[in-house]
């Protein structure tokens, strides 16, 4: 019979770590106490609950998660769409660290970049970046809504993981009004309305309501695009902020009447 091999041993601290852990299993309330230290130590989560508490009018998505080049299919497919502009104005609303608008602008070469955001603490990271790699035709500015922007004014506007909310996809509910009722999206959808050029296009994905389901974007022409097609999205609210039960939607891309 084959001699046992010895299991690998795990790194000091991970070791302590697993102790501490099996130590607050039981002590009452330990647990809790160490998420609530977590929130509280780590400066990022810090910002979304104050965020939270605060609530500021057009907070939609308090939880901030983005990364590099994340829709490139998207981004690709606008890019195409806008060719025939000498100097686009596009809006990223809820931009985040930056990224999305970073990304836009190798699929966008000569286009105005404007990016707003609610979190203090990730706009702050977009604006360090900039001032690091200056770019003449990119700014952000702290804001919930678009009203310090010209009417329609922009030739393209992006919500992109905005028009959601992370409790509702962790627990999926079958009432969303506790959480982002559907008035306060749709809201929304008609501030960004009222910005975008008559033939423009507003590109919304990873959002918990339909565009048509807005009295202001009603109208509007949609599109699919292969990635939405393949992995459509499947938790709706409808404007009785009731899940919509076996209701699935690929569309992305949406053209503002002329």
């Amino acid at each position: 019979m084959p001699a046992r091999l010895p299991e690998p041993s795990q790194p000091r601290a991970t070791r302590r770590l697993e102790h501490l852990r099996k130590l607050a299993r039981r002590v009452p309330f330990a647990m809790n106490l160490g998420r609530w230290l977590h929130r509280w130590l780590d400066p990022d989560l810090r910002a979304i609950e104050r965020l939270r508490r605060q609530a500021p009018a057009g907070l939609l998505q308090p939880f901030p998660d983005t990364f590099d080049d994340r829709y490139p299919e998207l981004f690709a497919a606008l890019a195409h769409r806008l060719r025939g502009i000498e100097r686009p104005r596009v809006l990223s609303f809820g931009c985040s660290d930056g990224a999305e608008l970073r990304s836009l602008r190798r699929y966008l070469p000569h286009a105005e970049l404007v990016g707003i955001d609610l979190n203090p603490r990730a706009l702050g990271r977009a604006q360090a970046h900039l001032a690091a790699h200056p770019d003449a035709l990119m700014r952000y500015h702290l804001a919930g809504d678009t009203r310090d922007e010209p009417r329609e004014s922009f030739d393209a506007i992006l919500a992109l993981a905005v028009l959601r909310h992370g409790e509702l996809e962790a627990g999926r509910p079958v009432d969303c009004a506790d959480i982002l009722p559907f008035a306060q999206a749709t809201a929304a959808l008609a501030d960004l309305d009222a910005r975008l050029k008559p033939g423009g296009w507003l590109a919304v994905w990873h959002a918990h309501y339909r565009v048509r389901d807005a009295a202001a974007t009603a109208a509007y022409p949609a599109e699919t695009l292969p990635f939405s097609q393949a992995d459509p999205l499947d938790l709706l609210y409808g404007s009785d902020n009731l899940r919509l039960e076996g209701v699935t939607s690929a569309e992305v891309l949406f053209r503002k009447p002329a």
